[in-house]
């Protein structure tokens, strides 16, 4: 799938009423507030009306990474964002999550609440490369 595509593809799905994007843990998801199709806002707090909202560039830069058979873990996303990861470091999650959600991507447990992303492959469910990368939500 190109970009175009799945660019395309995230405008209509990812939208309010969704079932939300799934957390690094992989047991919950975020609630999506709103996708304006320049970036997509989720719901981050359980018990308050927290939000943060991530780009299409975010995601993009994600999908560019694992297209080209790299893992994409917290430190290429705190290198390129460093602001916004200080903000909220659950815009990685977010980022990956959408790219889960749409098929593109498939989540690496790393630890209690960590991840990664690797591209989503049919043989991936097959064992994959050895993961010694640590990434922190």
């Amino acid at each position: 799938m190109t970009w175009q595509q799945l660019e395309k593809r995230i405008r209509s799905e990812i939208q309010p009423g969704h079932r939300g994007i799934l957390k690094c843990r992989g047991n919950d998801r975020r609630s999506i507030i709103a996708n304006n199709g320049n970036e997509i806002s989720i719901r981050t707090g359980v018990k308050t009306d927290n939000a943060k909202s991530v780009t299409y560039e975010m995601i993009k830069y994600a999908y560019d990474i694992i297209t080209c058979g790299k893992i994409f873990d917290s430190t290429y996303y705190q290198n390129r964002y460093s602001k916004e990861y200080r903000d909220g470091q659950c815009r990685y999650s977010i980022v990956g999550g959408i790219l889960v959600e749409m098929g593109e991507a498939e989540r690496i447990p790393s630890g209690t609440n960590s991840c990664l992303y690797r591209k989503n492959l049919p043989d991936n469910n097959a064992g994959g490369p050895s993961i010694n990368r640590s990434a922190k939500e």
